[in-house]
């Protein structure tokens, strides 16, 4: 009996210790002291956290922040509110990350809104449904769960870490179920109200679903991060999905493989999808128009680092071996490295990038090239476009990318919040165009394409166009 009962008090014990941890709530006090050391360790690691917002700006915005917070939130609610101070910076690399909660909600069966929707001249209809109601596309939807659908959009905006307007709008539309649950505590059935082009309304109410009910494409295939392929017998297509997943080996490995082909095969319309690309490492960029450009190029003209001891520190480990740290005459061997060990702490170090040479193989004859992006070609994918735009390199077609031309990258420093425990990473760079204009654009494609075409296509249809293929 005894033992009975120790167990069932050790069950309780540790029931209540999960309930606990489900049910975590911080205090005004303890949420002011994380708002305060979030600012503290932006203002002291990012090269200007003042670039998009003044000073003053910031100030009134943590002060209205601050000011409004309840006397508890939960760790979900309060990771909102820092999500949120993140994204008033309007850095799209220093940010935070709903992972832990995102993950809790889809282990407890969390239901999900079934809809993704589009904006057509400022009102908003469903765009992709993923439930069993019938849903005339040229409805209107006018509000959900009572709350009006524009203000919906504008809370969702929020917590949407684009730097420009239209890419936010992008975003929490195409991934509005991510959004709206990452935004709101909004619960099944979801009531719809709806209206037609004859202004009559309606409201229909729908089931959520969860999370493995949404399609994916490719589920059962292991999505290659490059692919090179011969299409309409004469054109090469080479799509890369980041400069990130692998080695730079492997990619190198894939550029030298892929040319080597259309060298050999004097393939002159080449076509590189980089639409979708999440980023990484923008060197690998570099090593790629090696093989095709016909002039000296650099993806970026200067790079900015703030140095800090920690990044310092960090940054030496990750480009200096281990066993060579000991040799401080290697640190000179790498351009960033090298002005980073030379800037005292808490400067910034500023790199001149020089010109890099197309190889002797990317001369021989004439290419056409024809990169692809969407407003999903992010940071180094980015910068990849902007690098054949500002030297001409080809001809870029679809839609504008989703970061600016010149930004703030190279979230190197990961800090967690004391009394939250929450994690986020810091942007230490600033990456500049080639051409060296610091502006408020994305790069903007030459020939633009909307959603409803298809890039690939089109990009065929104008290679047919200008007569380059053989006839």
């Amino acid at each position: 009996m005894i033992r009975l009962i120790v167990l069932f008090v050790l069950f309780f014990i540790g029931q209540l210790k999960a309930f606990g941890q489900e049910k975590v709530t911080l205090t005004k006090i303890q949420m002011k002291q994380d708002i305060v050391g979030l600012v503290e360790k932006i203002k002291y690691t990012h090269p200007n956290p003042y670039y998009y917002r003044s000073q003053n700006d910031w100030k009134k915005y943590l002060d209205s922040v601050q000011n409004n917070l309840p006397e508890t939130l939960s760790e979900f609610d309060f990771w909102r509110k820092i999500d949120q101070i993140l994204i008033f910076i309007n850095d799209a690399h220093t940010r935070s990350y709903p992972t832990k909660f995102y993950n809790e909600y889809v282990k407890n069966d969390g239901l999900f809104f079934p809809f993704s929707i589009e904006n057509r001249d400022g009102n908003y209809f469903v765009n992709k449904n993923y439930s069993k109601e019938v849903i005339d596309p040229d409805e209107k939807i006018i509000a959900i769960n009572g709350i009006p659908i524009r203000e919906i959009i504008a809370k969702l905006k929020l917590h949407s870490s684009k730097e420009l307007d239209y890419l936010d709008e992008k975003y929490v539309t195409s991934s509005f179920s991510y959004y709206l649950w990452r935004a709101y505590d909004l619960k099944s059935p979801y009531k719809i109200d709806l209206s037609n082009e004859n202004n009559r309304n309606r409201t229909v109410e729908i089931n959520g679903l969860l999370s493995k009910d949404f399609p994916k494409e490719n589920e059962d295939e292991k999505e290659e991060i490059c692919t090179f392929s011969i299409v309409k017998d004469s054109i090469a297509l080479l799509a890369i999905k980041d400069f990130d997943s692998e080695k730079r080996s492997y990619f190198k490995k894939f550029y030298r493989k892929s040319f080597r082909k259309i060298n050999k095969l004097k393939i002159k319309n080449i076509i590189i999808d980089v639409r979708n690309h999440d980023g990484g490492d923008s060197r690998y960029g570099e090593d790629f128009a090696k093989y095709f450009a016909d002039k000296p190029f650099r993806i970026s003209s200067k790079t900015i680092w703030k140095v800090t001891p920690e990044f310092k520190k960090g940054f030496t480990q990750m480009y200096i071996p281990k066993v060579l740290r000991w040799a401080k005459f290697l640190y000179g061997i790498n351009k960033h490295t090298k002005a980073i060990w030379n800037t005292k702490d808490n400067e910034l170090a500023v790199v001149n990038n020089k010109l890099i040479k197309p190889k002797r193989s990317a001369l021989k004859y004439k290419k056409y090239i024809y990169v692809l992006t969407d407003n999903y070609t992010f940071s180094a994918g980015s910068m990849f476009a902007g690098m054949v735009k500002d030297y001409q390199l080809g001809t870029i077609i679809g839609q504008p990318t989703g970061n600016l031309s010149s930004f703030y990258a190279d979230p190197f420093m990961w800090y967690q919040l004391p009394n939250s425990k929450i994690t986020f990473q810091v942007s230490t760079s600033l990456e500049v165009r080639p051409n060296g204009i610091l502006d408020t654009e994305s790069i903007l494609p030459d020939i633009y394409i909307n959603d409803k075409e298809d890039a690939l296509e089109k990009t065929f249809e104008l290679i047919q166009t200008k007569n380059h293929l053989p006839k």
